[in-house]
């Protein structure tokens, strides 16, 4: 986003001041005396350009060169695309639309790249751009050269097998648990998606040229997934000293115990309601209450590595949903009344990440549901960048919400770290 450019806020105060001349209907009042103006709310960044304050990251030392090749393959694929493309290269208004998305998608997350906040996501963001090229190179490649479905179906299978090769290999190396474990996750996260992802829901009434470039973008995150799987494992491995004797009896032990304690949580949660009233506090305790359940429950379904990383989030969940059960018991209502209320929810949500990863016992192992619950302030600040007029309190349920779970979770990291580490260390 250019910072040169006017703010949301100055927008819209130059917009009312132009209402107030009659000029604009973007100022204009509610019959609502309760409504909120939107210069009230909290100043965010239009919806879809800001990055989370915290994203997730592995301890390993990605190289820029790395980086650097994987772009180009990018733009290598973009480069055999004929742009801009016309009627008489795609007569199909529709399907020539579809290509030139992907080639803007691809160019944009080559742009996300490299203004990312982490090597990690700078190669997230890469491997989308593979994708989103492949899938335009391919769809032109279909009218060029004939490329077919077929080709592309068995390119995709190739990357699968030996993406499960790689995952039957695949050893817990290290010298460190907390280093080790979230390096493994990582991998372990990306490979299982390779292998037990079938392939894009295309069907007969998307025509043959798409179906090529759906499948061309299937074979290419693949391709891009075990690339850097392999490239993470291979660097990890290269930073170990020679005596490095292994970390799988730990990671195996602490997945265990865990497990274990997860299950007790699950067991040890409040029946929920059978009533629903649809109150913010009604809403906000049946989506934590869920949300706990289901972490609680998911977390143990993968390998080692995955369970203690995942019973982080699941840890944090639980404590989070107690929390919130305590502040009802406060008697708070979580509901904005003014903006004045938006933005102070909003700021403690910031707050709580910010101070959560400082002071969390292993940072490492914090990134990630930090990760999480800044996305969450993400998504709220992205409906708040959809009002241009006054708003109802209750439409702003929703942002509310988000930000009181990205604070609840936050608070509730370093704790779950804490317990994570106890089982680490046996």
């Amino acid at each position: 986003m250019d910072p040169t450019a006017p703010t949301r806020r100055e927008v819209l105060l130059s917009a009312g001041a132009a209402a107030l001349a009659g000029c604009s209907e973007l100022g204009a009042r509610s019959d609502d005396d309760g409504a909120i103006p939107p210069t009230r709310l909290p100043d965010v960044p239009d919806e879809g350009d800001s990055e989370p304050i915290v994203v997730d990251d592995v301890p390993v030392a990605i190289e820029r060169e790395r980086l650097a090749e994987t772009a180009a393959r990018a733009e290598a694929l973009l480069g055999t695309v004929p742009m801009p493309l016309g009627p008489a290269d795609v007569p199909n208004g529709h399907v020539r639309e579809e290509l030139l998305a992907a080639a803007d998608a691809a160019t944009d997350r080559l742009d996300d790249a490299r203004s990312a906040a982490t090597r990690l996501s700078a190669m997230r963001s890469l491997r989308r751009a593979r994708t989103e090229a492949r899938y335009a190179a391919a769809g032109w490649a279909f009218v060029a050269d004939g490329r077919t479905e077929a080709e592309l179906r068995e390119e995709r299978r190739a990357a699968a097998r030996e993406a499960e090769r790689f995952r039957s290999n695949h050893e817990y190396v290290g010298d460190d648990p907390v280093r080790a474990v979230v390096v493994h996750a990582a991998i372990e996260g990306t490979i299982r998606r390779v292998v037990e992802d079938r392939g894009p829901s295309t069907g007969a009434a998307s025509g043959a040229l798409l179906r090529v470039a759906e499948w061309g973008g299937h074979a290419e995150s693949g391709r891009a997934s075990l690339d850097d799987s392999r490239y993470l494992y291979d660097r990890f491995a290269a930073s170990l000293p020679d005596d490095a004797a292994g970390v799988a009896p730990t990671l195996e032990a602490a997945a265990e115990s865990l497990t274990e304690d997860l299950r007790d949580q699950r067991e040890s949660l409040q029946p929920e309601p059978t009533a629903s009233s649809g109150d913010p506090v009604d809403r906000l305790r049946r989506r934590l209450r869920r949300d706990a359940e289901s972490h609680a429950r998911n977390a143990p379904d993968g390998p080692a590595a995955s369970t203690v990383v995942d019973a982080t989030a699941a840890l944090a969940a639980h404590f989070a949903y107690d929390r919130l059960l305590d502040r009802i018991d406060d008697g708070e209502r979580f509901r904005a009344e003014s903006g004045a209320d938006v933005r102070e929810r909003r700021a403690a949500a910031l707050a709580s990440i910010r101070t959560a990863l400082e002071g969390s016992p292993s940072p490492d192992l914090a990134r990630k549901p930090l990760a999480s619950a800044a996305r969450l302030v993400t998504y709220g600040d992205d409906e708040l960048a959809r009002y241009r007029r006054s708003v109802r309190p209750a439409r702003l349920d929703s942002p509310i919400r988000r930000y009181v779970t990205a604070t609840l979770r936050a608070r509730s990291v370093p704790a779950a770290c804490e317990r994570v580490l106890e089982a680490l260390e046996g």
